[in-house]
């Protein structure tokens, strides 16, 4: 039915949403309401994606503002995203290829809803606590599953993380807000990243990430290796397994 984006079933009313391995999105249904957590692209409808999985009322939340994140907003009227990311995703929704695509569709960009830190959804018999991970984009939140015991981590905790953007964040202040979240590390046994392609990610991944940033903030570089990217050259500190990493420094 739909050309890109494949639909993976989680768990009962957990969907993720693989749109041609470039971007990820999750669909989760309660007993009164479903949240959309991230859009993905935006070539395909994603609206109409989520209706083939719930006919409930829809709730939309980025995680932050990147594109492949929340392109797929215009198919919303309105879209929850932290206040301290606004300008940024208005910003590339400036992009003409995005300009050309929104005008050809008849759509719109859609009213920004702020959220929070310590915000709940309550879907109806399942609550998803908002918390605020500034690092990776000013705004970056992560969403708690106590329920399920999963962590819905945008791109602030996952695998590979960019740090060498224009809009990131000093690294002690990423730092300090992955800190933030050790006081609830007991209650999620997984984690959900923004770019997961098919399966949980082990919620040691927490640990790991956390370790890898603290040891670029600490200098520790002697195995970092160069990383190619569309903006040019940069740094990565490698942790683990391939592809973990944390970009973090343009050369």
């Amino acid at each position: 039915m739909f050309e890109r984006v494949k639909l993976i079933q989680i768990n009962d009313h957990i969907r993720l949403m693989n749109d041609a391995d470039e971007a990820t999105g999750y669909i989760v249904t309660g007993k009164e309401k479903a949240l959309v957590i991230d859009t993905m692209n935006g070539y395909e409808d994603v609206k109409a994606i989520a209706e083939t999985v719930t006919d409930l009322p829809l709730i939309v939340v980025n995680t932050h503002c990147h594109p492949d994140h929340i392109f797929g907003d215009i198919y919303f009227d309105q879209v929850y995203l932290h206040p301290d990311d606004r300008e940024l995703a208005l910003e590339y929704m400036k992009m003409p290829e995005f300009q050309k695509a929104v005008a050809g569709s008849g759509k719109k960009i859609p009213d920004f809803l702020p959220v929070h830190n310590g915000d709940v959804f309550d879907l109806g018999g399942l609550e998803l606590e908002v918390f605020h991970i500034p690092g990776h984009t000013p705004g970056g939140i992560c969403l708690l599953d106590r329920k399920d015991r999963i962590l819905f981590s945008g791109d602030s905790i996952i695998e590979q993380t960019w740090m060498q953007m224009e809009e990131s964040l000093p690294m002690a202040d990423f730092l300090a807000a992955l800190e933030s979240l050790e006081p609830v590390r007991g209650e999620f046994d997984h984690i959900l990243t923004g770019h997961t392609r098919e399966r949980l990610e082990d919620g040691s991944l927490y640990e790991a990430h956390k370790q890898a940033v603290r040891e670029v903030l600490e200098g520790i570089n002697e195995n970092d290796t160069v990383y190619e990217w569309f903006g040019g050259t940069a740094m990565a500190h490698p942790y683990g397994k391939e592809p973990r990493r944390i970009v973090y420094k343009i050369i």
